[in-house]
């Protein structure tokens, strides 16, 4: 039996308990489907949709597609405890845990998440969308993958969390996550299979983020934020115009501009927020969004010009430096699978 198999049935309960709570102070009916994997979906505001899985190793994988027609408060309490890794993929909004401070869901953000014993009030703006994925780890089995980065005693669920009821760590997102996601949740199998793809997907992600979040804590410490709360939220408003704007981007200084920023404080901010700096971020979102539409269909030449390339080859050259491949072959490959 593989060591994590016995997790199962140790946390898994706890987990779904968890989501279970979100959900059930959403008031989101669970309907059982006829796949024993899938554990249960629901139609939010009848137009959007959660789907839930609980795999062998007792992980549970949730893809939620949201849509609030009002601004919405969402109050959730549970006893137990657990480890959740969160993709915002799109859209915002806030969480406050067990009275700590509140933390924006930011679009394109990871955060890896240890809660236990806790309370927590989610909030979402009224007329958006919003679509995520969460990984629920049991608190067994955070500590075994953990365990295997080394200093286990100092890095396993309880040192980390110490005497509190929520810690976060969070980074953005890059483009092999991207990927991954997308993989993840467009999944060519059902049943079985599908359960063995879906999982092995979210394994690779739990390897990338325990690595970077986890790793990152044997560091020196972590530099104070070099911009004010105000200016953070202005380095998202400017993030989001850039991808509104993506086949048309402003330029830097018109970018500042709109936001209410001089060049500087947007430079240092985006890069401290995203950790790259604006242009090699919308970069990578131009090409993930790339991905996205050549997978869905388009011709790459219609995908250039979607994302902002009038130049075929600049457009094939930046899709092959991200992906290692070109953009005609992902598109090849979609219509032989058809």
């Amino acid at each position: 039996m593989h060591p994590s198999t016995k997790y199962a049935t140790e946390g898994s309960r706890d987990i779904h308990r968890v989501f279970n709570a979100y959900f059930d102070s959403m008031l989101l009916p669970q309907q059982q489907t006829a796949d024993p994997v899938i554990m249960g979906k629901a139609q939010v505001a009848s137009e959007r949709e959660i789907s839930r899985m609980i795999t062998a190793s007792g992980i549970e994988i949730v893809e939620s597609d949201l849509y609030m027609r009002k601004d919405c408060r969402v109050e959730v309490q549970s006893s137990a405890a657990m480890a959740e890794l969160s993709f915002c993929m799109q859209g915002s909004g806030a969480v406050e845990v067990s009275g700590h401070d509140k933390h924006e869901l930011v679009q394109g953000s990871c955060s890896l998440q240890l809660i236990r014993d806790f309370t927590a009030s989610f909030e979402y703006e009224g007329g958006k969308a919003f679509r995520s994925v969460a990984i629920g780890l049991p608190v067994n089995l955070f500590d075994h993958y953990s365990g295997g980065f080394g200093k286990k005693d100092s890095l396993g669920f309880t040192a980390l969390l110490r005497s509190k009821s929520f810690r976060m760590f969070r980074k953005p997102v890059d483009s092999v996550t991207t990927r991954l996601l997308h993989e993840l949740m467009n999944c060519p199998y059902t049943h079985g299979m599908r359960e063995l793809y879906v999982e092995s997907k979210a394994l690779e992600l739990i390897y990338r983020y325990l690595e970077i979040f986890l790793l990152e804590l044997n560091s020196s410490g972590r530099q104070p934020s070099l911009v004010s709360r105000t200016d953070q939220s202005k380095i998202y408003e400017a993030r989001d115009v850039l991808l509104c704007r993506m086949d048309s981007p402003p330029s830097l200084l018109e970018l500042a501009r709109l936001v209410g920023l001089n060049d500087y404080k947007l430079k240092v901010g985006f890069k401290e927020a995203y950790g790259k700096s604006v242009y090699a971020y919308l970069r990578d979102r131009r090409m993930e969004k790339a991905w996205e539409l050549l997978n869905g269909g388009m011709s790459v030449s219609q995908a250039a010009g979607l994302v902002g390339y009038v130049n075929f080859s600049h457009f094939a050259l930046a899709f092959r430096k991200q992906f290692g491949f070109n953009p005609s072959e992902l598109s090849n490959w979609r219509s032989a699978k058809q």
